[in-house]
């Protein structure tokens, strides 16, 4: 439905819709704070990089993807891309601008460049109501992907929230569908979708896990295989060195 745009601090320039830049360093997440005695989105800074973590995943014969500044881990497939970490994606267009860390890439090169069929990662949201957070995130994010990638005029439709347990926890699941009413090739399918799943984090505030997929094509990310990754996101269990313990950092099971 949309091309993706990733943000990373390594690189100095605007971010531009369907070019994505991947980094090591850990930004501001989205909803989490502007370290701007530091550095603000596009400023180069240098990072020092740990050995990943080995996480083992709950789904047999998959693998996992985790983000730092959550804390949080998701089982992602095989035949997905996982990259750092600390590697964040997102979306940016009219005065909107989503991101997520712990990001995990399916079929990256769909349409012969940076193009990926499917994204997914954690975010955070101050909300505290589990059904809040999904929709707002779930809007925010179909909203961003849209405007992105230049839709006209998409229909976006929320689900009602699910009430689910994800590894013993209370979640939330959200799903945004997007009606592409425009012409259609291929990095502008005629659907997509956004799972938002939300989850209550150590402070009363929600760690969100999402997911983005193009829809109405043959090499579309399945609904069993995002509803069997949404429903693995747990706690990832870092060591207190790799785990950001800053509070600000909103959504966090640091």
């Amino acid at each position: 439905m949309t091309a993706l745009a990733a943000i990373t601090v390594l690189v100095v320039a605007a971010m531009q819709p369907g070019r994505t830049v991947a980094g090591n360093a850990l930004p501001a997440d989205q909803y989490g704070p502007q370290d701007t005695a530091t550095h603000t989105p596009f400023t180069t800074t240098t990072t020092t990089t740990a050995a990943k973590a080995v996480i083992p995943a709950v789904t047999p014969g998959w693998q996992t993807a985790y983000s730092v500044s959550r804390n949080a881990v998701y089982d992602v497939p095989k035949n997905w891309k996982v990259p750092t970490p600390t590697t964040i994606v997102g979306f940016e267009g009219s005065g909107l601008r989503t991101v997520m860390s712990g990001a995990s890439t399916f079929n990256e090169k769909a349409c012969g460049d940076y193009g990926p069929r499917a994204i997914a990662g954690v975010t955070g949201s101050k909300i505290a109501d589990l059904a809040g957070a999904a929709r707002d995130v779930a809007d925010t994010w179909s909203k961003a992907a849209t405007a992105d990638n230049g839709d006209t005029n998409p229909q976006i439709t929320l689900s009602s929230a699910e009430t689910l347990t994800i590894q013993g926890r209370a979640a939330a699941h959200v799903t945004a569908t997007i009606t592409n009413q425009g012409a259609v090739d291929c990095k502008h399918t005629p659907s997509g979708v956004v799972h938002a799943v939300a989850l209550t984090d150590n402070v009363g505030q929600s760690v969100v896990m999402v997911i983005y997929a193009d829809q109405g094509v043959s090499d579309a990310a399945t609904a069993d295989t995002m509803r069997q990754m949404y429903t693995t996101v747990r706690p990832a269990n870092l060591a207190h060195a790799d785990c950001v313990q800053d509070q600000t950092v909103v959504g966090t099971w640091c």
